[in-house]
C-alpha cells in the first residue's frame, strides 16, 4: 500500500487536472480485481441506472462545453478548442449524443495531428466541426442517420486535409509526416 497522500476530491463541477505520471499504478492482482468488478452484471446495471438518472445533467454539461469551445474559437485558442472538444467527446456518448461525440472526436483528431506536426488548423474546418457539434447536440432525434452521416463526412474531410498537409510538392511524404 502506498503512503502517498491522496488529494481531496474537487467540488461538483470543478475541473480536475491530473499531472503527467500522477495516475495510480496497480499491481496485476489489483488490476484483475478491478476488471472483474467492472464486468460484474450488477455493477454494470447499477452504472446504467446512474447514467439514466443523470442524463439531463450530462446533456446540460455537453451544452456548457459547447459554449466554452465556441468561446475558445472566438479567441483563436486552439488548445482551448481541443480541451473543450475533448470533454465533449468523452461525455456526449453517455449523454445519448453519439453523433455529437463522434464529431468532437474527429475535431480532436484533426487538432492533435496538426499540433504534433507543428501546423495551424484551417479555421473553416474548425468552424464546420463546431457548427456540426452544436447542431447535433441540439437535434431532437440526435440518433438519426443524418448525425452519423455528418460525422462520417467530417472524418473524410479531416483525412483529406491531413493528407494534403502530409504530401510534399513532389508527392513524397516529408520527414514530419502526420498520420491521418
Amino acid at each position: 500500500m502506498s503512503t502517498r497522500k491522496i488529494p481531496p476530491l474537487p467540488a461538483a463541477g470543478e475541473e480536475i487536472k491530473v499531472a503527467p505520471g500522477a495516475y495510480p499504478v496497480f499491481s496485476n492482482a489489483v488490476a484483475m480485481g478491478l476488471l472483474r468488478a467492472v464486468r460484474d452484471p450488477e455493477v454494470v446495471e447499477q452504472a446504467d441506472r446512474v447514467i439514466v438518472a443523470n442524463i439531463d445533467g450530462m446533456r446540460t454539461a455537453v451544452l456548457d462545453y459547447i459554449d466554452r469551445v465556441e468561446a475558445a474559437a472566438r479567441h483563436s485558442d486552439n488548445a482551448g478548442i481541443y480541451d473543450q472538444a475533448h470533454e465533449i467527446r468523452g461525455l456526449a456518448g453517455n449523454a445519448g449524443l453519439n453523433a455529437t461525440g463522434r464529431i468532437a472526436n474527429v475535431l480532436c483528431r484533426y487538432l492533435d495531428a496538426l499540433a504534433r506536426g507543428g501546423s495551424k488548423p484551417d479555421r473553416a474546418v474548425v468552424a464546420i466541426h463546431l457548427e456540426a457539434i452544436a447542431r447535433a447536440a441540439h437535434a431532437e432525434d440526435e440518433a438519426t442517420r443524418l448525425g452519423d452521416a455528418v460525422a462520417n463526412e467530417l472524418s473524410q474531410l479531416v483525412d483529406k486535409k491531413l493528407a494534403e498537409i502530409n504530401l510534399s510538392e513532389d508527392g513524397r511524404r516529408p520527414a514530419g509526416f502526420i498520420a491521418p
